[in-house]
């Protein structure tokens, strides 16, 4: 018996010295990545001065290659765009079909109901009603027929009514049916318009690096390579921070974005954009808020992205799990990176008016499995994201 418990202790600390070195070891990778992170953003800020020291005001090559590049960024954001609009109308296609399908069924089996009513009343001839009446042997009996005769015809009368309907019911979910397939082939025709333009924007790109003076050139190589190294060790980060987070949602409501602030400027609703005058689906909420007010975690979660954007100006993602994200943009000084763990009420960004926007002012979005939906019932009525169409 002494000599089991002593194996039993023997493997238990075995298992629980195990268990310390793999989260020390998990410690040790992320602090040595983070380190690694640091020294490469002080090489790229160090390769950005001597950019500006070879040419304090850049070259028309160089001012061609920052342009192009806003436009790739641009072209890239618009191509997630159509993505999400693409899958949104695949499931309203699906919806509309089978709703279709039903409401077709329904009417062939009542269509087949009533033409068999039909048949029965033309071979039972046009005096049947007349002869039950006149064969009434009282007044109540007569009463009683009439009654029934006149119950058989309202429901005749309702059916054909019933048929009437699903009828429509029918030809408009064709209609709609029809207007969200040509909607789709026009997404469809525009993504592969966007995605020729933004191999030719690469092209043209690559074509003006050649053209840049060999000094500027190789610093320009070395941003890229030192960026792409950059970006590594940010995927690398966040693998690691992600294996800390659940498959479920984190729970609880989301918190309200600005605290202090409340005043609604944009709903998450289709409307012509202030910068692009393009009529288009505002895909979350705006709030107004002054330069430098602080822009919060709505939940618990891990920075997913850090960075500038084209559109979003300073934008920080946030994961909370179960495929629930919540956007934070327009910012005027981003406060976390990629791979942080944040907690709710913790300020990921300083309100700002960066990218496409026309004043100081905090974008929220939330999306499910990367899809856009209306932020504002998840930080006002207490429900929780992705639960509220399952059934009871």
């Amino acid at each position: 018996m002494r000599k089991s418990l002593c194996v039993v202790l023997i493997l238990l600390v075995c298992f629980v010295t195990t268990l310390t070195y793999a989260e020390n070891n998990e410690e040790n990778n992320t602090n040595n990545l983070q380190s690694q992170r640091d020294e490469l953003k002080n090489q790229l800020d160090d390769a950005n001065g001597e950019l500006e020291e070879v040419q304090s005001n850049l070259s028309e090559n160089l001012q061609q290659i920052e342009k192009l590049d806003e436009k790739i960024n641009s072209v890239e954001t618009q191509l997630e765009e159509q993505e999400s609009k693409i899958t949104n109308i695949k499931n309203t296609i699906n919806e509309v079909e089978t709703e279709l399908n039903i409401v077709t069924e329904k009417y062939n089996k009542q269509r087949e109901l009533f033409k068999k009513r039909m048949v029965a009343i033309y071979e039972a001839g046009e005096t049947q009603y007349l002869d039950i009446l006149l064969k009434s042997r009282s007044l109540s009996d007569f009463i009683s027929s009439y009654y029934i005769i006149t119950e058989l015809a309202e429901i005749d009368t309702n059916l054909l009514n019933e048929l009437e309907g699903k009828r429509n019911k029918i030809e408009l979910g064709r209609k709609k049916l029809e207007n969200e397939k040509k909607e789709l082939a026009i997404i469809a025709e525009n993504q592969t318009r966007l995605a020729r333009t933004l191999q030719n924007t690469k092209m043209l790109r690559e074509n003006f690096m050649q053209k840049l003076s060999e000094e500027e050139r190789i610093l320009q190589e070395k941003i890229d390579e030192i960026n792409k190294q950059y970006e590594e060790v940010n995927r690398q980060i966040l693998l690691l921070a992600q294996n800390q987070l659940s498959s479920e949602y984190i729970g609880g409501i989301l918190a309200w974005p600005v605290p202090g602030y409340t005043r609604i400027t944009s709903k998450y609703s289709m409307r012509v954009h202030p910068i692009t005058g393009q009529y288009k689906l505002h895909t979350g909420i705006d709030i107004g808020a002054p330069e430098g007010a602080n822009f919060i975690a709505a939940n618990d979660g891990i920075v997913i992205k850090a960075g500038e954007n084209v559109a979003y100006g300073n934008m920080v993602i946030v994961d909370h799990g179960g495929g629930i994200t919540t956007l934070y943009a327009h910012g005027s000084q981003i406060l976390v990176e990629v791979g942080q763990v944040v907690r709710r009420g913790e300020a990921v960004l300083k309100v700002g008016s960066t990218g496409y926007s026309t004043g100081p002012h905090a974008h929220f979005e939330v999306r499910i499995n990367g899809v856009t939906t209306d932020p504002f019932p998840y930080i006002t009525n207490g429900l929780v994201p992705g639960e509220e169409n399952k059934e009871e």
